[in-house]
């Protein structure tokens, strides 16, 4: 697994994007649920890239960070440590094939 932190993203639309500030606590959590989970991702600071935050619904940006975004749906710190970012078909396995 390859964590990339803080680069543009140009990957498929079913990869994990991870949302963080740095020093935050919560994101730190998330980032080991979802290495826990054995799902890949990529990291990016909030701060340097505020451009890909633009189409996060408003109900989520004020849940704060961390937030999750896979395949155009964003979720919440609480949704992700419930791991409802995966629905039962959405193994690493099953999501991840070339």
């Amino acid at each position: 697994m390859i964590h990339i932190p803080s680069l543009p993203f140009y990957g498929r639309s079913n990869k994990f994007s991870l949302f963080v500030v740095p020093g935050c606590t919560k994101c730190e959590e998330a980032k080991s649920k979802l290495n826990e989970m054995g799902i890949p991702y990529q990291i990016y600071n909030v701060f340097e890239h505020r451009s890909l935050l633009q189409n996060v619904p408003s109900e989520k940006k004020r849940q704060g960070f961390p937030l999750l975004k896979h395949r155009n749906v964003y979720y919440t710190y609480t949704e992700l440590m419930e791991g409802k970012c995966l629905k039962k078909t959405d193994t690493p396995n099953s999501v991840y094939r070339n």
